[in-house]
């Protein structure tokens, strides 16, 4: 009982609601904010057309950056850090192939237009190789990971939301949500992985990272993100990663590339 008592207490001095969008103690505040203020501040440079070439610069090196940092901390939540060497190994085996898969779908994609549709990169991120940016590789890795956050924050959210309209009532002894089962969770992120591109596109293109024939951003596009999307939330579920749930950073890193792309839009 005592034990019982004790750990309850420790969640609640410590632990967010997953239901709850929360900065306040965040264990990864300065990052959080250096997310959120970065990302936010190029959108609005780019409404206002300042820091131009400062922002073609950084393009490459955030998109890594957001990748690298999302990685470590999905790691360390799930206790690989000072797990076994085992598995660790599975965990940088499945980052290298989400990178490396990714970048070979691009270079196939860009070479003969048959998988995304007809497109090509432009100059603004560097270095590429073969046509393709070092960094798109390790972009789809963030977006794989970042969706896994959101997709692991949405049924606690809704919970609470549907908890609150009811009367505040308990939700501890509820069954667990749809979205935890495997395949619905699968689903889920690769879902909000398609609508992540969705809104990018049009951004993207107006930041001069790629460019498709005739303007026109085809349906096959979002069909094959969707396709590999599935594929690679499957590969991390089937390793054993995404039952584990996601850090509270990882969904704050998707919701601060959309604010970014939305300002981006708008301009």
């Amino acid at each position: 009982m005592r034990e019982h008592s004790g750990r309850a207490a420790a969640q609640g001095k410590g632990a967010h609601s997953p239901g709850r969008l929360s900065f306040r103690g965040h264990e990864d505040g300065l990052a959080l904010f250096l997310l959120y203020f970065l990302l936010a501040a190029g959108g609005l440079w780019h409404l206002l057309g300042w820091f131009q070439g400062l922002m073609q610069l950084l393009a490459a090196p955030m998109l890594i950056a957001v990748a690298l940092l999302v990685s470590y901390l999905h790691g360390r939540h799930y206790g690989l850090w000072r797990g076994s060497a085992g598995a660790r190994l599975r965990w940088w085996g499945f980052l290298a192939g989400v990178v490396l898969s990714a970048f070979g779908l691009e270079w196939a994609g860009v070479t003969t237009g048959r998988i995304f549709g007809h497109y090509g990169y432009g100059d603004k991120l560097q270095p590429q190789f073969f046509g393709v940016p070092l960094a798109i590789g390790f972009a789809w890795l963030a977006m794989v990971l970042t969706s896994a956050g959101v997709a692991d924050w949405l049924p606690g959210a809704w919970r609470h939301l549907f908890s609150d309209r009811r009367g505040n009532e308990s939700v501890s002894g509820a069954a667990r949500p749809a979205s935890d089962h495997g395949l619905l969770r699968i689903l889920l992120i690769a879902l909000l992985m398609l609508l992540f591109d969705w809104i990018m596109e049009p951004a993207a293109v107006r930041l001069g990272y790629w460019s498709w024939r005739g303007g026109i951003i085809p349906l096959q596009n979002y069909l094959a993100w969707f396709v590999f999307a599935l594929v690679f939330a499957a590969a991390a579920w089937r390793l054993g990663f995404l039952q584990r749930g996601a850090p509270a950073l990882s969904r704050h890193a998707w919701l601060a590339q959309i604010l970014y792309f939305l300002l981006v839009r708008l301009g």
